[in-house]
């Protein structure tokens, strides 16, 4: 018995918002990568991202690939353009980025926690702009606090 490809797309399309194909086409394209180099970034290997493409494979089992590919759909929706060496480190830095469940731990609390994994992740600069472009004014002042830590 073959595997229902459309059935899988769809499948795709309820877990992910669109079939895979189309998030990792969209990554490719945007950010100028092979499979291979973005089945690096994503910690999978070429085949498994080539299955999940094609529709042969509905799910990414790995919550940490998910994070990644969500990053890097962030990253190609980012209008500030990057340089050739920005890209590369921002690809080395989702590469190595491991899914963090943020639960409050060692006598933190989860704004303790949230505002560590911000200062990990990003600059002051970038904390400073992203609290500007947010919307959502208790966001911003989370960003804007994350930032003031980084300085």
């Amino acid at each position: 018995m073959g595997t229902d490809l459309a059935a899988n797309t769809e499948a795709q399309r309820r877990l992910y918002g669109a079939p895979l194909r189309d998030l990792v086409t969209g990554v490719l394209t945007s950010l100028e990568l092979t499979q291979g180099r973005l089945a690096d970034v994503l910690g999978v290997s070429a085949p498994m991202l080539s299955q999940l493409m094609s529709g042969h494979r509905v799910k990414i089992g790995d919550p940490a690939v998910v994070q990644r590919l969500q990053s890097l759909l962030a990253l190609c929706g980012d209008s500030t353009p990057l340089s050739p060496e920005e890209r590369a480190a921002r690809l080395r830095d989702i590469r190595g980025s491991r899914c963090a469940l943020l639960v409050a731990s060692e006598g933190k609390t989860a704004h303790e926690v949230v505002l560590q994994e911000l200062r990990a992740r990003a600059t002051r600069d970038e904390l400073d702009a992203a609290s500007q472009r947010v919307q959502t004014p208790a966001l911003a002042d989370l960003l804007r606090e994350a930032a003031r830590a980084n300085g």
